[in-house]
């Protein structure tokens, strides 16, 4: 299914403690235009769903919080009160700080409605075709305590922290250990992982696993600059 992105001029820096009153504001606009939906949030590592509706009926948003990135799930645009809709999410997201709205097409008449708002195709992934090489493997800040693994420099996946109910097998890096003290008083933190939205690539399970494996003690490293910087200073003195 093809796919178009809205780049977004934000108003304000991220804000994710209001998603709940954002998610209850579309619901009200819903209901002031006679369709009676009720809004639903639920959170994941690294993104949030805005649920609109009930069970199979029920539209969604992909909040991806790391990206500041918005997806809109199951819901279209084909006619009038429904682009009216999407203009105002399209507000929403400016106020909320997020930098892109995403939207799939599913009609002529959607494509002409987002190119006429500045939205851009989305280019379909591709396989990668060639063995993940650990020297083009990075590791970037995203958002928060988010993390971003990148291959020749291009998106890859998105690391959130997590705990965990035990260690992985193999060594442990002295940065994991450090962090696992600072964030959960001495509690195994591992990573969530998904791909991230602006990957070039489809990656199979192989590839998957060696870009953890690969980026995995550069993550902990990251991590633990992120929280020993976001701490007050006595805090860190024993590192």
């Amino acid at each position: 299914m093809p796919w178009m992105e809205l780049c977004i001029d934000p108003l304000t820096d991220w804000n994710e403690e209001g998603l709940a009153d954002w998610a209850e504001a579309l619901g009200a606009f819903l209901t002031e235009r006679g369709r009676e939906i009720k809004t639903s949030l639920q959170r994941l590592p690294g993104y949030l769903i805005v649920r609109m509706g009930e069970e199979d009926e029920a539209g969604e948003l992909l909040v991806s919080s790391s990206e500041r990135l918005i997806v809109m799930m199951g819901l279209t645009v084909k006619d009038d009160s429904e682009r009216e809709f999407a203009e105002m999410l399209t507000r929403f997201a400016k106020e909320m700080g997020a930098v892109a709205l995403r939207a799939p097409i599913h009609y002529l008449a959607e494509k002409k409605f987002w190119q006429r708002l500045g939205a851009l195709d989305v280019p379909e992934p591709v396989p990668l075709h060639e063995e993940i090489q650990r020297s083009k493997v990075g590791v970037e800040l995203l958002y928060k305590q988010s993390l971003l693994v990148t291959y020749r420099g291009q998106p890859a996946l998105c690391l959130e922290p997590i705990f965990c109910t035990a260690r992985p097998d193999g060594p442990q890096s002295l940065a994991a250990r450090r962090v696992e003290r600072l964030l959960g008083g001495g509690r195994p933190i591992g990573f969530a992982s998904r791909v991230s939205s602006y990957s070039p690539w489809q990656f199979e399970k192989k590839e998957w696993d060696e870009l953890l494996a690969y980026s995995r003690l550069e993550s902990y490293e990251k991590l633990e600059q992120i929280v020993s910087q976001s701490l007050p200073q006595e805090n860190t003195a024993f590192f």
